[in-house]
């Protein structure tokens, strides 16, 4: 993998900032339009670290299949968004998610498909079913190396161990960057156009705490930690605005997760806490389950203490539903990786174990279970949503719960080409953003998720389309 030097004075039509799956994309598609591309990655490693190299690996539009039909991803998109993503965006990703994923089958990527329906579109080998991070020389990992090759092989360059610090402008419009270079010397690049595709914020406690929660430090990096809202950053510093910032994709992981590795970012325990019933630290329920574990994740993050829910499920969920059926199952992995969970005959014996208020639990299990055997669960205090089951074969079971941040949602605005929006209107010139830094499609109405590989991927490729 390239990793020449530059120096002051460097010159390309496109400079692009991350080298992740979005900034890979848009740098290949660039390059094969006869562009001078040059992509800056921060990690020095040959296998730098970054989301899309630790990602599952599905490529999938709101959990439907990218070459559904425009109109059924476009559906999709604002089923989960609750029609709050961007008209524009949501249109482009629907438009442009099946000739994606075939552009990159295109440029040398495998697929092969998954356990589910969803998983059609999925880069292989595909990634093994264990607890904790195992990525190396697995699909996202192929992609990234796949992308990298293809990049070399049409004149573009990859500098690792480079560091961009800030844009530089002229009259409102974008002409280039300013870096430190690997030898740790602060260099002025020039270039047509810049990219901004370093990923989100999650990486950064401040940024976190700013936006999402008060305690960032209590939050579970479920990623590769190295977005840290660089990109975000340099763009809102010359006037771009900023959408959704507050919002996040992230998962349910065993409490254990806060102390050790093996727990993230598999497995989830949100298969089982949709279909279950999800406790904080009084015993009481306070969020409808059915929504999901994404828009749960989200919600507990803002306690001031985001470790102390529980999911109460019974032996039927663990033995025969989710606990071993879900796709990254949680039985027997967290047991076996360390993990604990409770049993116990009934919710007074269970509360004891948990540490909550074994009336306050009885009562709640009573309530919750005789609503939805009478299917009027939209009727309870906290409504409850779906069509769940009653917790009532014993033994009752719980596990301690705590929150992964995977990704951040929001960030830079954005345009259909890709092209950064500003603060008081119309587009900065020559400044385009892609990927985990842009904001706008996701995060609207309950949390809603499109899915992180496609929208890097889509966005890349329409901003290496447009961006000389």
């Amino acid at each position: 993998m390239s990793n020449r030097t530059i120096a002051n004075g460097t010159k390309a039509d496109v400079v692009i900032v991350g080298g992740g799956l979005s900034g890979l994309t848009a740098a290949v598609a660039a390059s094969a339009r006869s562009a001078s591309v040059l992509v800056l990655e921060r990690g020095s490693d040959d296998r730098y670290a970054c989301n899309s190299r630790f990602a599952g690996g599905a490529f999938h539009v709101a959990y439907t299949d990218p070459e559904s039909p425009c109109d059924q991803l476009l559906a999709a998109i604002n089923r989960v968004t609750k029609g709050e993503a961007k008209a524009d965006l949501a249109d482009a990703l629907a438009t442009n998610a099946g000739r994606t994923v075939r552009w990159l089958r295109d440029q040398g990527i495998a697929f092969a498909p998954g356990p589910t329906p969803m998983h059609k579109w999925m880069v292989s080998p595909h990634r093994p079913l264990l607890a904790g991070l195992d990525w190396p020389d697995h699909g996202p990992d192929e992609m990234l190396k796949t992308l990298a090759a293809r990049l070399l092989a049409q004149g573009g360059q990859l500098v690792r161990g480079c560091e961009a610090l800030g844009l530089r402008m002229v009259d409102g419009r974008c002409i280039g960057l300013r870096a430190q270079s690997t030898a740790g010397q602060s260099i002025d690049i020039d270039a047509a156009a810049v990219l901004l595709a370093d990923g989100g914020f999650q990486g950064n406690a401040q940024m976190v705490g700013r936006y999402i929660t008060g305690r960032p430090e209590l939050l579970v990096q479920r990623s590769a930690g190295t977005a840290t809202g660089d990109g975000i950053r340099m763009a809102e510093e010359v006037g771009a605005a900023l959408v959704s910032m507050e919002r996040f994709y992230g998962h349910f992981l065993a409490h254990a997760a806060l102390t050790s590795d093996g727990f993230s970012p598999y497995p989830q325990l949100d298969p089982i806490a949709a279909v279950s019933m999800v406790i904080d630290a009084t015993g009481r329920r306070f969020v409808d389950e059915g929504l999901g574990g994404v828009y749960m994740s989200n919600v507990v993050a803002r306690f001031d203490d985001p470790t102390t829910t529980f999911t109460i499920f019974d032996d039927r969920i663990w033995r025969e539903g989710p606990g071993v059926t879900s796709v990254y199952p949680c039985n027997p992995t967290v047991e076996r990786a360390g993990g604990k969970v409770y049993s116990a005959a009934g919710p007074a014996e269970l509360a004891a174990q948990i540490g909550v208020d074994p009336d306050i639990l009885t009562q709640t299990v009573e309530i919750y279970n005789r609503a939805v055997r009478d299917g009027c669960g939209e009727r309870l205090d906290v409504p409850r949503s779906g069509a769940p089951a009653a917790l009532d074969r014993r033994p009752l079971m719980a596990m301690p719960m705590a929150v992964g941040i995977t990704n951040t949602m929001g960030g830079i605005d954005i345009d259909a080409k890709m092209r950064v929006q500003h603060v008081n209107g119309g587009h900065i010139r020559g400044l385009f953003a892609a990927g985990g830094s842009t904001g706008g499609l996701e995060g609207g109405g309950t949390v809603g998720y499109v899915g992180g590989l496609i929208k890097a991927a889509v966005t890349g490729l329409i901003a290496g389309e447009n961006v000389h």
